[in-house]
C-alpha cells in the first residue's frame, strides 16, 4: 500500500481560536476593579471595616476574578457581563458607605443592591448560566418581571423622597403611591428570583451529561442562597439565617461557577487560566532569584558597584525560558490537562515514525494520534495509491 494518506476527523465540538482580548472587555474590568479597591480604600482609610465588610471581601473578590476571565474569553455571553455588573454592585455599596452625608448616597446605594447586585446575582445567573439566555422561550416572563420590579423600587423610592417627602431609607407598609410601589417592586423582584431558581433546578433535572454535571454545583448554592433572600426580605431582615445563609450564598455562586468552568472546561477558559497562573509563578520565581542574586553580590562586591545589578539581570535573562518551560509543563498538568496529554499523545506519536516503515502502521498510528487528542465522532482515510 503505497501512496499519499489523508485523513479527515469530524470533532463533536468545534475548538474555538484563541480569542484577541476586546479593549472593551479590558477596560470594563479595570473600571470595575477601580471601584471595588476605592471603596475598600476608603472603609480602610476611614476605620469603617465591619462585619460586612470583611464578608465582602472575598464576595467582591470572587465575583471580580470569575467575571473577568469570563469578560475577557467569551464577551458575546451575557452571564460574563452579569458577573462584572455583580462585583460593581458590591463596589457602589462600598462607595455608598464613602459617600455618606452627600445626598447621594441614597441613590448609589439603591444602584448597587437593586439595578446590579440583586438582579443579577438572584435572576439573571440562574436563568443564563451557562448559555447567556433562559431556558426556554417560557420562562423570559422572570427577566422581564425583575425588571418591573427594579423599576417599581426605583419610581415609588423618588415618589416617595421627591413628591411626598417621606424617608426614602424606612419603608414599612403601603401608606401611599410610592410605598405602595415600592413594596410591590420588591415583590416582584423576590418572585423573580425564586422563579429564577426554579428554572435552574428544572434545567438541572432535565439536562444529562456534562451539562447536568456543571449545573450540579449551582443548584445547591441558589438553594442557599434563596433562603438568605427569603430570610432577608421577608421579614426576617436581621435574623441569624438572613446573616448566615445570605452571605454563604453570595460566595458559594462564583464558587460553584468557578469549579463548573475549571472542572468541566467550560467556555474551553483552562487555558487562559493555565497561562496565568504559569507567569505568576515564572514572575515569582525570577523575582526571588532576582533579589537573591543582588542581595548574595552586593555582599562580595564594592557598594559603589553596579555589576550586582548587572549580574541579576543576566541570571534572569538566561533562566526565563528554561524555568518559564518547566512551569508550563507543571501547570499543563494541573489546570490544563487535556492540551497536556493530547501534547504527549502527538510527541509520542512522532516518535514512533521513525520505527515504522510500512504505510499500515503509519496509517494506524495517525488514526490513533487524531482520535485520542481531538476525539472525533468519525475517522475517514483516503489511500492514493502510487501512479494513481
Amino acid at each position: 500500500m503505497n501512496g499519499d494518506v489523508e485523513i479527515q476527523a469530524t470533532t463533536e465540538r468545534a475548538r474555538s481560536p484563541d480569542r484577541i482580548p476586546r479593549r472593551g472587555s479590558v477596560l470594563a474590568v479595570v473600571l470595575v476593579a477601580a471601584v471595588l479597591l476605592v471603596g475598600l480604600a476608603d472603609a480602610a482609610i476611614n476605620g469603617r471595616v465591619s462585619r460586612d465588610t470583611l464578608v465582602f471581601v472575598p464576595v467582591a473578590t470572587a465575583f471580580l476574578f470569575v467575571g473577568s476571565l469570563l469578560v475577557i474569553r467569551v464577551p458575546e455571553n451575557r452571564v460574563s457581563w452579569v458577573m462584572l455588573a455583580i462585583a460593581l454592585g458590591f463596589g457602589f455599596l462600598r462607595l455608598a458607605e464613602s459617600l455618606s452625608g452627600s445626598g447621594v448616597e441614597d441613590l448609589v446605594n439603591g444602584i448597587g443592591l437593586w439595578a446590579l447586585f440583586l438582579p443579577g446575582l438572584g435572576v439573571l445567573v440562574p436563568l443564563w448560566f451557562p448559555t447567556g439566555r433562559p431556558t426556554s422561550p417560557g420562562w423570559r416572563w422572570v427577566g422581564w418581571l425583575a425588571l418591573a420590579g427594579v423599576i417599581g423600587i426605583f419610581g415609588g423610592t423618588a415618589y416617595v423622597g421627591l413628591v411626598e417627602r417621606g424617608d426614602t431609607d424606612v419603608i414599612e407598609s403601603c401608606a401611599s403611591v410610592g410605598t405602595c410601589s415600592n413594596i410591590v417592586g420588591l415583590v416582584a423582584l423576590l418572585v423573580a428570583v425564586l422563579a429564577a431558581i426554579v428554572s435552574l433546578v428544572v434545567r438541572w433535572k432535565g439536562a444529562g451529561g456534562v451539562e447536568r454535571l456543571q449545573l450540579r454545583w449551582l443548584v445547591p448554592s441558589f438553594a442557599v442562597l434563596g433562603a438568605g433572600l427569603l430570610a432577608e426580605f421577608g421579614g426576617f431582615q436581621g435574623s441569624l439565617a438572613g446573616n448566615v445563609l445570605l452571605p454563604a450564598g453570595a460566595i458559594l455562586v462564583p464558587v460553584a461557577i468557578g469549579f463548573a468552568i475549571l472542572r468541566y472546561r467550560l467556555y474551553e477558559i483552562d487555558r487562559i487560566v493555565s497561562r496565568t497562573v504559569s507567569y505568576a509563578v515564572v514572575v515569582g520565581l525570577l523575582g526571588l532569584v532576582f533579589f537573591g542574586v543582588v542581595t548574595l553580590l552586593t555582599s562580595l562586591l564594592p557598594a559603589e558597584s553596579d555589576l550586582a545589578v548587572a549580574g541579576s539581570t543576566l541570571a534572569v535573562a538566561a533562566l526565563f525560558n528554561p524555568v518559564r518551560k518547566r512551569v508550563q509543563v507543571w501547570v499543563d498538568r494541573r489546570f490544563n490537562r487535556s492540551r497536556y496529554d493530547a501534547q504527549k499523545v502527538m510527541d509520542g506519536f512522532a516518535g514512533s515514525l521513525r520505527d515504522r516503515v510500512d504505510p499500515d502502521g503509519v496509517v494506524e498510528g495517525w488514526v490513533g494520534a487524531v482520535s485520542e487528542t481531538m476525539q472525533p465522532t468519525t475517522v475517514a482515510v483516503w489511500v492514493k495509491e502510487a501512479g494513481a
